[in-house]
């Protein structure tokens, strides 16, 4: 009994010396006034001097009285925190100010030195560290280091964590994540939403003096998450996003083309919900886009001209109106044309590489219409707008192969029919050297055609030589080159 009682004194004692130690030791590395060698009321006379100076901003005086007497008076009794919070004010200014990447560097260091002297003699905060990482943020100093601290702000704070650090560490995260930073990947910016989202709910719920200030940074929160929401929650981040906007107010135009145009972007076009938007909004855009554009039909440049004559033929197609689709339709290729020759405009920007499929839409159809002449020159014009395309040329050799009646008088047969292949070859050559994409298809075509070539006794009865060079008349009016069928 007796040897418990003093094992119990005993080890009162010995936390009571630790904890004498422990206190000892802060009272020594955090000493107040009576650390200040020429005497506390010297002391406090440097003190007054430099916070006068202090408060009227004259930084650059004040710094060598704060810092001769930091030196020695970390805690200025009673204000604890006076001699670090102007230290960290004045540093935070010259590196504001500093234009040497390097000098800035050792002041903001040194700022965040007094951030920690001030944990060690006072304890951390939440607060102080998120203050810690706002100031590296403002400073525009490391984006990881701010970072860190913001993170330190929450894991003390947590649900009291300081509204004030939430935009910024966001606005960084998001940074770092777009440049594939490592540590800032998807599933960590996922969980910091949560966190914020967690945090700023909790004090929304339970009413806190500040729970309208965690709201409006919770909205800043999410623009920035806007920008990369996709990339870490893919297409459902949007869909959750709008859906409950969408069907609050399934009528408001301006906001389903702003999902529309979203959804398009973000999501795949079967997707349940752009389908949905696209119902409602489609019609009516199609039927403001005519109505606008019928009343400025005069002022529209020779594209929209031409688009809005095919939307037109395409109203009247639906609408059980064939000849007047068709008379839009002709109505609408014929401004097409004359929009290939207009020059590039705000109103009407179109690509070279627009322009040339616009150019082989209108050569195809004026093949389809049995004008070859016409359809063959849109061809050029395609292949002049959109290099290294092969189509145009493929067409052309097509219209050249198909036009064995046209030159043979109706038959078909014989010398005329049979030499317009040799003209489509050079086309179907031409496509597949200048575009590897149609080679399969050009070879094809020219396989085919070969067993109609002539055949050698042909060429030499009427005195031409294989290899030589022959004039093709009729509408094509082409040199080519003499080849047999290999007969």
């Amino acid at each position: 009994m007796l040897v418990r009682k003093w094992t119990a004194r005993l080890t009162r004692a010995w936390m009571l010396a630790l904890l004498l130690g422990a206190v000892g030791s802060v009272a020594a590395q955090c000493p107040s006034w009576e650390a200040y060698p020429d005497g506390k009321k010297a002391g406090e006379e440097q003190h007054v001097m430099y916070r006068d100076l202090f408060k009227s901003k004259k930084y650059k005086e004040a710094f060598p009285m704060w810092e001769a007497l930091y030196e020695h008076v970390k805690i200025p009794l009673p204000a604890k925190t006076t001699h670090f919070m102007d230290g960290i004010t004045m540093y935070k200014e010259f590196a504001k100010a500093e234009e040497d990447k390097a000098k800035k560097r050792e002041y903001i260091d040194k700022m965040l030195a007094l951030y920690d002297d001030m944990a060690e003699c006072l304890g951390e905060s939440a607060v102080d560290r998120g203050w810690e990482g706002y100031n590296v943020y403002f400073l525009r100093g490391n984006p990881e280091k701010a970072i860190e601290f913001f993170e330190r702000s929450m894991e003390l704070g947590k649900n009291e964590t300081p509204a004030m650090i939430m935009y910024p560490l966001t606005q960084l995260t998001v940074y770092l994540f777009t440049k594939n930073h490592p540590k800032y990947n998807a599933e960590y910016m996922r969980n910091l939403y949560t966190k914020l989202e967690g945090i700023t709910n909790y004090n929304i719920d339970n009413k806190t003096p500040k729970a309208e200030d965690y709201k409006k940074r919770w909205e800043k929160v999410k623009t920035e998450y806007g920008k990369i929401g996709g990339k870490i929650w893919g297409c459902d981040y949007y869909v959750g996003e709008w859906k409950p906007k969408f069907e609050a107010d399934p009528k408001n135009m301006e906001q389903n083309a702003e999902i529309v145009k979203l959804l398009k972007a973000k999501c795949k076009a079967d997707n349940e919900f752009y389908q949905m938007v696209e119902a409602v909004y489609r019609p009516w855009r199609d039927s403001m886009d005519y109505v606008i554009a019928e009343e400025k039909f005069a002022e529209l440049c020779n594209l929209k001209k031409g688009q809005f004559r095919e939307n037109g033929s395409r109203r009247a197609k639906k609408a059980g109106d064939e000849a007047e689709a068709e008379r839009l339709l002709k109505e609408a290729f014929e401004w097409y044309k004359k929009s290939l020759n207009d020059p590039s405009s705000e109103e009407c920007a179109a690509t070279n590489e627009e322009k040339g499929d616009l150019a082989y839409r209108i050569a195809y159809r004026e093949y389809r219409n049995g004008a070859y002449s016409s359809a063959r020159s849109f061809c050029y014009k395609a292949a002049e707008f959109k290099s290294g395309w092969g189509e145009p040329y493929m067409l052309i050799g097509n219209m050249y192969a198909s036009s064995g009646k046209r030159c043979s008088g109706g038959t078909g047969t014989g010398w005329d029919a049979q030499v317009v292949a040799w003209a489509a070859m050079d086309m179907w050559a031409k496509a597949k050297s200048v575009d590897a994409g149609v080679a399969a298809a050009a070879n094809k075509q020219i396989g085919k055609y070969k067993k109609y070539l002539p055949t050698q006794s042909d060429v030499f009865q009427r005195g031409y030589k294989v290899g030589g060079t022959y004039k093709v008349g009729c509408w094509i009016n082409a040199s080519t080159t003499i080849r047999t069928n290999g007969e």
